[in-house]
């Protein structure tokens, strides 16, 4: 993450958190459309959130000193008004703590959920406008608790937790003022708690704490984030006690409807692709004319198997079959996928052990002919050149022992959305990435879990790419077509 990435998504989490427009879903909006993926670390968003719990603090400083003060001296009404706070905690403290995974899910940058959320919002926002508030109107028991609902559902992105809580205290008749403060003070308990519950956690996990290369981000989006948030604060207190929240339910109906257009319209996320640094005919063709540095292997192709007709459940989609992979271009001839005999059972058993958890294992790659890793040599440029093989030594997908695998959902064959997409050459395909959701970690870290029980080493740079352990095979050049020659003279 750049500093100016940083900045821009402190200004938005800050100003976003306190007017009604949903800091959550802004922020998947925006880290969609900068590509920035700001889970990969776990201290920055938290960072942003304390920023904006301290800019409420200073806010409403006099009210937590009285607070605070009244606490102390058992005074009933402030007594009162600090269990009502934590009994509208109760409900977000609940979910967060027993639906977390379910909740980290939602948050993987799908616009339609966040544009059909921030319609809800304008909804909300839209009916409040009309309500009467009753300035004598006070907070009751039962009032903050609802009030505590609305505050849990809006950990759905794309809902606003300040427009919710305060349009649900505007629709129970509450003082507008009263409705604003309490709506600011009661997501200080979460907030915090989230933070203790994290530090906590950091002990057990070292992906929370500081990333020292990210020190000049996390100032700047902790700064930004602080005072983007007095000034957001100062003014949604200002625009509820002028009524003037349904500019805002036109605001996120806007954005809203712009999201789920975009949605609807927009493909899934593009493979990723690079821009070869020479023609692919050019490329093709030097790879074709070339020799490596050894003979090739001409009797391993007869210890070739095809995957494809060993287990109905594996499913093929081999990306180098078609035009759907990081450099765009068509490599095999068919969509096929041949392994080494003596690694097909490992992961026979690799996918009867997945089946069982419910997924199914995708193949996007296999045994790969000695030109086409010359070609993908030749194409990629000098900094990414650790995620391809270096054809003067070969590659294990070569010798027919290597494989590059997805998962898919057994109950409907959908794939599912990995830490980062195959062939992805950034850092989230590192088998050690520590961002994403848990949801996604824990996942590849099964997948890689079981593979390596069955022999398989998985490519330190690719979470997707598993190496068999007892390859015996040398280094070949046939083309699908060429092994099922020699199946047949044999």
């Amino acid at each position: 993450m750049e500093w100016y990435e940083a900045l821009l998504l402190g200004i938005i989490q800050g100003l976003t958190e306190f007017l009604p427009v949903s800091s959550s879903g802004h922020l998947e909006i925006s880290s969609y459309l900068l590509n920035t993926d700001t889970s990969q670390n776990l201290f920055f968003n938290m960072l942003v959130h304390i920023a904006t719990a301290f800019s409420i603090i200073y806010v409403f400083r006099e009210d937590i000193f009285k607070l605070i003060g009244g606490l102390i001296r058992l005074e009933s009404e402030q007594v009162s008004f600090a269990s009502k706070i934590i009994l509208s905690s109760i409900p977000v403290g609940i979910i967060g703590i027993l639906f977390e995974d379910q909740v980290e899910k939602l948050f993987t940058g799908n616009i339609l959920l966040v544009g059909s959320m921030l319609i809800l919002t304008s909804v909300l926002l839209f009916l409040s406008n009309y309500s009467k508030s009753d300035p004598t109107g006070k907070i009751t028991y039962q009032k903050a608790l609802i009030i505590g609902v609305a505050q849990a559902f809006a950990i759905m992105p794309g809902i606003s937790r300040s427009g919710a809580t305060i349009a649900t205290a505007l629709l129970l008749n509450i003082d507008k003022k009263e409705s604003t403060r309490f709506s600011f003070l009661m997501v200080l308990v979460p907030i915090f708690g989230i933070l203790i519950l994290k530090i906590i956690e950091g002990f057990q996990s070292p992906e929370i704490f500081i990333n020292k290369d990210l020190t000049t981000a996390y100032t700047v989006g902790f700064i930004s984030s602080l005072l983007s948030g007095v000034f957001a604060c100062k003014l949604m207190l200002k625009i509820v006690r002028e009524s003037k929240l349904i500019y805002f339910s036109f605001y996120c109906m806007a954005v809203g409807l712009i999201g789920v257009f975009s949605s609807c319209t927009k493909n899934e996320k593009e493979t990723f692709s690079i821009e070869p640094i020479l023609p692919i005919e050019q490329i093709k063709e030097i790879a074709l004319d070339s020799k490596p540095p050894f003979e090739f292997d001409l009797k391993s192709g007869l210890d070739m198997v095809d995957l494809e007709k060993l287990d109905d459940k594996l499913i093929l989609d081999i990306r180098y079959a078609s035009e759907n992979n990081f450099m765009k271009s068509v490599f095999y001839e068919d969509a096929r996928a041949f392994i080494n005999k003596d690694a097909a059972p490992n992961i026979l058993n690799a996918s009867s052990q997945l089946n069982e958890m419910g997924y199914g294992l995708i193949i996007y790659d296999a045994y790969r002919p000695w030109f086409v890793t010359k070609m993908f040599w030749e194409g990629t440029p000098d900094d990414l050149k650790h995620f391809v093989a270096d054809p003067s030594r070969g590659s294990v997908h070569n010798r027919g022992c290597a494989i590059d695998v997805g998962l898919y959902n057994l109950s409907d064959g959908k794939p599912l959305k990995m830490i980062s997409g195959y062939d992805e050459f950034t850092e989230k395909a590192y088998p050690s990435y520590t961002g994403g959701t848990k949801f996604q970690r824990e996942v590849r870290d099964e997948l890689i879990n079981i593979m390596s029980m069955n022999n398989f080493s998985v490519y330190e740079y690719e979470w997707w790419h598993f190496n068999y352990n007892e390859c015996g095979s040398g280094v070949m050049n046939y083309s699908f077509k060429d092994l099922d020659s020699l199946k047949s003279i044999s």
